[in-house]
């Protein structure tokens, strides 16, 4: 869901104001916003798990796994779509490396590349102080994830549409003319 609609469900108009000071409304809000990231990380998680699920013999399946190019070069995809997430759960470059078992260093040079590839960068970063710095996503990375999905939602939902034709295919699988499926 693009960021513009997501902004609006929260604290929207006929929500009830929070009592109390604004430090108590802006934790609630970080602890809303790092449970939303921990939510769409193990979706994320899930969809990637359940695309790998092998299908029982006789019964086609695929595997899809879409690149954003500019030009020849690949720019985006489920890999760094997965690392724009953990750094989203974490709020960290290196805590999201660790959580994806890669090296702080793969992940930074990734995220640098990604923050040059696009129009607006994808991470801010905030350097050292009290708290030892930290990454978040940006608004332009939010959109750009949201409309990924939507684009993996939809080729999945058209492939979905055509595998028991590929089923009657199979050895195993359904004595039925494909072309009356």
């Amino acid at each position: 869901m693009p960021v513009e609609r997501r902004e609006g469900k929260a604290g929207g108009a006929g929500e009830p104001e929070r009592a109390g000071n604004a430090d108590v409304g802006s934790a609630n809000g970080a602890h809303d916003a790092e449970a939303l990231a921990r939510e769409l990380l193990a979706a994320a998680e899930a969809l990637e798990a359940a695309s790998k699920t092998a299908a029982p013999a006789g019964m086609a399946s695929y595997d899809l796994r879409v690149r954003i190019r500019d030009g020849d070069t690949p720019v985006f995809g489920p890999g760094r779509l997965t690392l724009l997430r953990a750094i989203e759960a974490t709020g960290s470059i290196s805590a999201a490396a660790r959580r994806m078992g890669m090296s702080y260093r793969r992940a930074w040079l990734l995220v640098e590349a990604m923050n040059h590839e696009f129009r607006e960068p994808l991470v801010s970063r905030h350097i050292g102080g009290v708290s030892g710095g930290g990454a978040q996503l940006t608004p332009f990375a939010q959109n750009l994830t949201a409309h990924y999905d939507t684009l993996i939602k939809e080729i999945r939902s058209l492939l979905d549409a055509h595998v028991p034709t590929f089923d009657a295919y199979l050895k195993g699988g359904k004595a039925v003319d494909p072309d009356e499926v």
